[in-house]
């Protein structure tokens, strides 16, 4: 049932989860050599294409899969990538730079780049199909990814001054297990 409730839902999830993310990481290190604008249009049309295949995949899958199947299997996928998170050690390829002429097309592409089969695609996946609510949650998806987006180009040279991609990996993580395990007490409380 779409709604404000599943909206928020996916807000959140996806905005807590897009923090220490490789995309993330990506839009500081370009925020600190290119306009602002150009990158966080480029990055919210590349983010909202994933997003919108993510819904898509949820609804497919949702028509053949019991509920409390797929919210079992997403929070268990969403503790195996919070685990896969601690245990990744190339931090400097995720935060790579890029040098391209037209920060826009870098920003669209690099983004959609890293959101195809990211941890936050998985979110609205597992949402879209769970929540029954595939327009809350592609406007909830959205809209956490663009807020992200944009925090990251605004605070790039702060955040890359004092906050190591080391850190930003480990809070990842952790939102990443903790909403997994949440997935799976709510999956079992009410399934």
């Amino acid at each position: 049932m779409e709604g404000l409730s599943e909206f928020a839902a996916a807000f959140i999830l996806v905005a807590l989860l897009e923090l220490g993310d490789k995309t993330q990481l990506l839009l500081i290190s370009l925020a600190t050599k290119h306009p602002p604008l150009p990158l966080i249009a480029g990055a919210a049309i590349g983010e909202t294409a994933v997003t919108a295949i993510g819904v898509g995949i949820g609804v497919a899958i949702i028509a053949v899969v019991p509920v409390l199947a797929l919210k079992l299997v997403s929070g268990a996928l969403f503790i195996a990538v919070g685990v896969w998170n601690l245990i990744a050690k190339d931090e400097k390829a995720e935060a790579k730079e890029d040098k391209a002429r037209n920060p826009f097309l870098t920003a669209i592409g690099l983004s959609f780049l890293a959101e195809l089969g990211d941890k936050t695609m998985l979110a609205v996946i597992a949402l879209s199909g769970s929540l029954a609510a595939p327009v809350s949650v592609f406007a909830g998806g959205s809209l956490g990814l663009i807020v992200i987006a944009v925090l990251s180009v605004a605070l790039g040279r702060v955040l890359k001054r004092y906050v190591t991609a080391r850190w930003l990996r480990y809070l990842s993580a952790a939102l990443f297990i903790a909403a997994g395990v949440i997935a799976i007490v709510e999956a079992l409380w009410s399934g």
